[in-house]
């Protein structure tokens, strides 16, 4: 028998069947470049737009939860915002130092992915907001391209959730009907996914 080792953050002993989270949103090809006779302005727009619709749907999402969820989303919904993210995505539409214009959605990749970077060097809870950042990326991309955001799946009977980690929109809104304990490869005794267990009251191993 395979045997795992993780961190234990809430107490607790349960049996059920394991359902695993979808696939994390495909990274862009780096090699695409921007539609002929659409410019950098426009691609611009674009994520503006994609940034605002994800921060509506998250805020939407706030105002149904309640305690740490909502304060959980409310803040990711600003993340979703963040003019370092934003910013850092519409300088790469065009051309400079930083090499060739990228599209929209491989902008918004690459600027996440440094976002995150800068976090992680800060070391303690900062590094643990890293997680946050990658999923509003992953959110922001998945709207540019017309597709649901990624999600925890759907099951007639509760389960126990695997995942590599739990981004804080999905740890918020889980339905402890349904969700029975969490089992994560990435994460920490201070990560969302670790917080959100323990209000839950949810038995969850990091």
């Amino acid at each position: 028998m395979q045997q795992f080792h993780g961190v234990g953050v809430t107490p607790g002993r349960v049996v059920g069947p394991v359902r695993q989270m979808p696939a994390p949103v495909r990274e862009p090809h780096a090699n695409v470049a921007i539609p002929e006779g659409v410019g950098p302005e426009s691609e611009a727009e674009r994520i503006r737009a994609a940034s605002k619709a994800v921060q509506a749907e998250l805020k939407a999402r706030a105002e149904t939860a309640s305690g740490d969820a909502r304060n959980v989303l409310e803040a990711t919904a600003l993340m979703a915002a963040d003019p370092m993210l934003v910013k850092g995505a519409v300088k790469l539409l065009s051309p400079g130092p930083h090499g060739p214009a990228r599209t929209a959605e491989r902008a918004v990749w690459e600027s996440g992915a440094a976002v995150a970077e800068k976090l992680k060097s800060l070391g303690g809870y900062m590094a643990e907001r890293a997680a946050d950042v990658l999923d509003v990326r992953s959110r922001i991309v998945a709207e540019l391209r017309g597709l649901p955001a990624p999600g925890i799946p759907a099951s007639p009977t509760p389960f126990v959730l695997a995942a590599d980690d739990l981004a804080p929109a999905d740890t918020a809104t889980l339905d402890p009907a349904r969700v029975l304990a969490l089992v994560t490869s990435g994460g920490g005794p201070q990560s969302h996914t670790a917080i959100l267990a323990r209000a839950l009251g949810l038995p969850a191993v990091v």
